[in-house]
């Protein structure tokens, strides 16, 4: 994570990534279920990188969409390769979308 962001150890680096455009959506101004929906999304990924929903995006190996819960939005996100002893495959979180029809955002 950026410097930006403090409360992770440098010497432990999560194999989740997200993208500078994500992190405006785990701000405590933004609505409680946007919040929540994102925060869903990234223990699905943990758990496993292609949660039932997710989609692969054609054209693009590695790369797949998946809904946030409640149709809140859409995320896109890259699932790259596992070095042996990691805990899963590294993923990096590259955008998150959320509905224009969403009412509390």
């Amino acid at each position: 994570m950026s410097e930006d962001h403090p409360g992770q150890d440098s010497e432990e680096e999560d194999r989740i990534r997200l993208s500078p455009a994500v992190y405006p959506l785990l701000n405590p101004e933004v609505s409680a279920s946007v919040f929540s929906a994102v925060v869903n999304l990234l223990v699905e990924l943990r758990v496993s990188p292609v949660p039932p929903l997710a989609q692969p995006v054609p054209g693009r190996p590695g790369w797949y969409s998946a809904p946030l819960s409640r149709d809140v939005g859409l995320a896109e996100y890259y699932v790259g390769d596992t070095e042996l002893g990691n805990d899963g495959p590294n993923i990096y979180v590259a955008r998150i979308v959320i509905s224009d029809d969403w009412p509390d955002f």
